[in-house]
């Protein structure tokens, strides 16, 4: 059953302002602000705190996708 949930998280896109929260920090939510192929042909997402706009990072959409470090929230 667990193999199901993750195959369904991995065939799920990734979108401009879909929100994710990190597993292990279940308070800080982050939104996707663009999503771009970097220099090295990997697809990422460039993610903007919700709670200090200030902060963004970067993030490979697999890691996204495959719902370990980030849990994609409801919409």
């Amino acid at each position: 059953m667990l193999n199901g949930i993750r195959s369904r998280a991995r065939d799920q896109s990734v979108a401009v302002g879909q929100r994710y929260r990190k597993s292990d920090a279940p308070l800080i939510v982050w939104e996707v602000a663009q999503t771009f192929n970097g220099s090295d042909g990997v697809p990422y997402a460039a993610l903007i705190c919700m709670h200090d706009r200030s902060h963004r990072k970067t993030v490979a959409v697999d890691a996204l996708r495959r719902g370990q470090q980030y849990l994609l929230l409801a919409s």
